[in-house]
């Protein structure tokens, strides 16, 4: 069972309560859409999520930005923007989560029935 938070003071305060960790898992996602005008749409998340006991874990999920690709000569890529945005947004939850004194790993605690654009998240 997932345990949505809708902070992330929320998720840290319970994994520092309840689940009697050092850390948690910070992750990057990058969801890729075709819009109407068969344009790609990128959006772009950062997840922060950790196991409280044997079956559950707790998520926070933070949208960072979405837009559309920007055409260069690779074709199309995410536009600049939204990767600097997503950079600097990764920078101050992982400084959030040092400052609560846990440290934040790389990766994301999913379970099987999780998905994002039909891949286990």
């Amino acid at each position: 069972m997932k345990i949505i938070h809708g902070t992330l003071s929320g998720l840290l305060a319970e994994v520092k309560e309840h689940a009697k960790l050092d850390g948690v898992r910070v992750a990057v996602l990058m969801q890729s859409t075709v819009g109407a005008d068969a344009a790609p749409r990128y959006t772009s998340w950062i997840v922060v999520s950790a196991p409280t006991d044997w079956n559950r874990w707790t998520e926070w999920r933070l949208l960072v930005s979405r837009g559309r690709a920007e055409v260069s000569e690779q074709g199309c890529v995410v536009p600049a923007r939204i990767v600097a945005l997503t950079e600097e947004r990764l920078a101050e939850v992982r400084r959030r989560v040092e400052a609560a004194g846990l440290l934040a790993r790389e990766g994301i605690v999913a379970g099987d029935a999780d998905s994002m654009d039909g891949i286990l998240a």
